[in-house]
């Protein structure tokens, strides 16, 4: 039985939940599944540098699953804000990370955003970003009284 259609958010939701259980479990081929392999992807991570490219952000994932080797890091997003125009879609909010390291286990929540484009397959990310965010900002962005 088909699956009843449901909304372009609802999609784009969809494959950021993909993305983060491919990243989660550190599979490497979930990940290439879902990301757009054209020359303008891109990734940043907390590392602050840009890998552009197909290849740059599959050698960037392939690189940092092996670095945490024994580290579960479980990812899902928070306060998610998602919007699309066409076929591109963007998608920010709180990436809330558990990171599990034999006893020591930590959260972090870091700003994520992402853009995807639909293609005949579904929607693919073609670019990523997480960072921390600044801190005490609210109160010197806060209109002056």
């Amino acid at each position: 039985m088909e699956r009843a259609r449901y909304g372009v958010r609802d999609e784009i939701r969809e494959t950021a939940e993909k993305f983060y259980r491919a990243i989660s479990n550190k599979n490497l081929k979930a990940v290439e599944s879902i990301w757009a392999h054209e020359a303008y992807a891109a990734v940043a991570g907390r590392s602050g540098q840009i890998r552009l490219g197909w290849p740059a952000v599959q050698s960037y994932w392939d690189l940092r699953f092996r670095q945490l080797e024994d580290t579960h890091v479980q990812a899902r997003l928070r306060n998610s804000v998602c919007h699309a125009v066409g076929d591109v879609g963007w998608l920010s909010g709180t990436e809330i990370r558990t990171v599990t390291n034999g006893d020591e286990k930590r959260q972090e929540e870091l700003r994520m955003t992402c853009v995807l484009e639909r293609r005949a397959s579904g929607w693919q990310i073609v670019s990523y970003h997480a960072s921390e965010p600044a801190e005490n900002l609210g109160a010197e962005l806060a209109p002056a009284s």
